[in-house]
């Protein structure tokens, strides 16, 4: 408890530190123009961004969380089984390999326009990105997951006359949750970056076009207003699914450090 209280205390120090620094450098504090503040802005003025546009932010953020959630679970359900399907059966494993290497091998990004192209200026573009920005990660985990197990529990419990289904459920799924909760981790964010990629390639609401409307204004402050809100809620949502992932893996033993 005390080693967590420090931490805690060491944390907000470095962030004091270095919001102060900030602050001083663009002329926040000082009473006198500063040119710097054009391009790095400053706390207070980011505060006064987030007080004159919060119904625009709070509007945009919602479109883009709806964004992120959607392609989050839909890319984690279907990495998960189609990750399982190709671990378990060695034909669909040797036939799609390379087409899933050549498209997990183009850069997210390069596809927004396409998706733009193909489904419009709403939301399913940018949830279509979101999903494929998570899909192969939890895809490539899983599908590892279940090599990584152990050969020798699948042919004890099919001795016991488990059948495909039982094997799934009794011997893969525990196996390979561990690894799904490890991509979830990282698809959190990556959902978040391919709804504002997609957003980015055209939209009409959300985050990623607010921030390019606010830097075709030259809007400094604007913009890194958005960019502290999308910290926020990247780290938020990432601590929910490392407590979520704490909670359901209580069994797994502690990591010991080297």
């Amino acid at each position: 408890m005390k080693d967590n209280a420090t931490i805690h205390f060491l944390r907000f120090g470095v962030l004091g530190a270095f919001l102060i620094g900030w602050e001083l450098l663009t002329g926040g504090w000082i009473k006198a123009t500063s040119p710097t503040a054009l391009y790095f802005s400053s706390p207070l003025k980011i505060i006064g961004a987030f007080q004159h546009e919060y119904v625009v932010l709070f509007t945009d953020l919602v479109v883009t969380l709806v964004e992120a959630f959607a392609g989050l679970v839909s890319g984690t359900i279907t990495g998960v089984l189609i990750g399982v399907l190709f671990a378990r059966y060695r034909l669909l494993d040797r036939v799609f390999e390379p087409f899933f290497q050549a498209v997990n091998a183009v850069p997210r990004p390069a596809l927004a326009p396409l998706l733009v192209i193909w489904f419009g200026l709403g939301m399913s573009s940018k949830i279509l990105a979101s999903w494929s920005a998570v899909f192969f990660v939890v895809f490539y985990n899983v599908y590892a997951g279940v090599k990584a197990i152990d050969p020798d529990y699948i042919r004890a419990i099919r001795l016991l006359g488990a059948s495909s289904g039982q094997i799934v459920s009794i011997v893969v799924v525990p196996s390979v949750v561990s690894w799904i909760f490890a991509a979830l981790r990282v698809s959190v964010a990556f959902s978040l970056l391919g709804a504002i990629v997609g957003e980015f390639a055209g939209a009409t609401e959300g985050l990623g076009y607010r921030l390019l409307v606010s830097e075709g204004l030259l809007q400094t402050d604007m913009v890194y207003a958005i960019l502290v809100l999308l910290m926020v809620v990247g780290v938020t949502l990432t601590s929910l699914a490392q407590r979520v992932e704490k909670r359901l893996l209580r069994w797994r033993p502690p990591a010991v450090s080297i």
